[in-house]
């Protein structure tokens, strides 16, 4: 019989989607890497087509978020609940998303980054893609686990993932509490404007963290079930 695509990955594994749609939130947030360093260097011709790869990024996962809803049928029998898989995904849409206004909104301001904190900034943004690499190695494993019937050496692999993905995030608090007070003994000399948009695209890093983990959670409560 021929395969009719997108319905039929569903079928075989419903964290197909899921897979798919956080390969495009990885990507994004690792493109968000080389906009930075662009940023970091004022090249705003290479950062202006790194925002160009975010973008076509996040339209991406934004089409699969709406095909995986709509070919989710409430009729469809799924050895997991599908409130659980669009939650997942939900999570995991808020990472391309948050991407993409931080590239907006610096690119939009021509936001440069303090010399005096650069290393930490960066360092805390090459954290963040950790973490959204080690949460799309957890939902592939997904995959493995669901094969299994959620058992075995596979449930392990999980586990070990997710402990990996809490200290990721661990150590990412940590970071950016240093960046935080790098910022804070510079912040008298720059403009109050650019200090609070700085402050602000730290939050948003944050979040991409934050959104990173409690996919690993969610993951960790679809496992349990």
């Amino acid at each position: 019989m021929k395969s009719t695509g997108f319905p039929d990955l569903i079928r075989k594994s419903p964290f197909g989607p899921i897979q798919q749609h956080m390969e495009k939130s990885r990507l994004c947030v690792n493109a968000l890497l080389s906009f930075l360093d662009a940023v970091s260097l004022s090249d705003w011709d290479k950062a202006i087509l790194a925002r160009k790869t975010i973008s076509d990024l996040e339209n991406e996962a934004d089409a699969l978020k709406a095909k995986t809803r709509e070919l989710l049928p409430k009729s469809l029998f799924l050895a997991v609940p599908r409130e659980d898989i669009l939650d997942l995904i939900k999570l995991a849409d808020d990472i391309p998303n948050t991407v993409k206004d931080i590239s907006g909104l610096m690119l939009g301001r021509r936001m440069e980054i303090p010399s005096e904190i650069c290393s930490s900034f960066l360092l805390f943004a090459s954290e963040a893609s950790n973490i959204a690499n080690a949460a799309f190695d957890a939902i592939n494993q997904l995959g493995e686990l669901f094969q299994f019937s959620f058992g075995g050496n596979a449930a392990e692999k999980m586990q070990d993932l997710l402990n990996q993905l809490d200290g990721l995030e661990g150590q990412n608090d940590q970071s950016e509490v240093t960046l935080r007070a790098e910022l804070f003994t510079i912040e008298k000399d720059l403009p109050p404007i650019n200090v609070m948009f700085l402050y602000n695209i730290i939050n948003k890093i944050g979040e991409i963290s934050d959104r990173s983990e409690q996919v690993g959670h969610r993951i960790s409560l679809i496992s349990s079930r």
